[in-house]
């Protein structure tokens, strides 16, 4: 248990949790007062997807509900899971009755993965949220993931990364120009940075043009990246 923690990077005030959320089914018997990992699995399930979701959420302003379910689904998926569980020594950890590891299957990627999540809900119940967020930022964001993702998004959300990466001001947009008709306008944006470099981009919609300044600048400041 100690090396588990320790890989985790969390220290268990309940320790009871951290046995539970490494306790497997088949050590479990009806009427017994000792639960497996499955209802911290339970709970961790929907922890995990809260930290996730909100942090998508708060790095995407202008992605829509079905960019960031998919950024979510990439985020939060078995591969992960396992990989995560791979990394904290889940495998070795679990406590299965011995016939389990005797029929051959041994520790299956599903008990992994499940018990990642058992492990979350634990530090979940042990140290709160703040203690769970940190765990599930550490373990299931890092640049490559963030890039992957980031590339899938609109030009404002790449832009806004690029500018935290770079510890920078977000940048501002500012119409300067409305043209048309009222059925068919054109709208002219620039997009400023704090250190003055501007970028122009128009659109049928203040969305569009700010979109297109957005690319605009991409090209000009990061032009390997965009």
């Amino acid at each position: 248990m100690f090396e588990v923690e320790r890989r985790i990077g969390y220290s268990f005030a309940s320790r009871h949790l951290l046995e539970e959320a490494l306790r497997h089914a088949s050590l479990v018997e009806e009427g017994e007062r000792e639960n497996s990992y499955q209802r911290l699995e339970f709970l961790g399930d929907s922890v995990l997807n809260l930290c996730v979701a909100a942090e998508i959420f708060r790095r995407f302003p202008d992605a829509g509900e079905g960019e960031l379910s998919k950024a979510r689904s990439a985020v939060i998926n078995n591969r992960n899971l396992v990989r995560i569980g791979q990394e904290i020594g889940v495998p070795e950890s679990i406590r299965t009755d011995p016939s389990v590891r005797e029929k051959g299957g041994g520790v299956t990627r599903k008990m992994v993965a499940d018990a990642v999540e058992a492990i979350i809900g634990a530090i979940f119940l042990d140290g709160g949220f703040v203690e769970a967020t940190r765990f599930v930022h550490t373990r299931f964001w890092d640049g490559t993931r963030e890039r992957d993702l980031v590339a899938g998004f609109d030009a404002k959300s790449r832009l806004q990364e690029w500018c935290q990466k770079k510890k920078i001001r977000l940048p501002t947009y500012r119409v300067t120009d409305t043209a048309g008709p009222a059925h068919s306008r054109t709208f002219t944006v620039v997009a400023v940075l704090a250190d003055g470099t501007e970028a122009m981009g128009s659109g049928a919609t203040k969305k569009d043009a700010e979109m297109q300044a957005a690319a605009e600048m991409l090209s000009l400041v990061a032009p390997a990246e965009d």
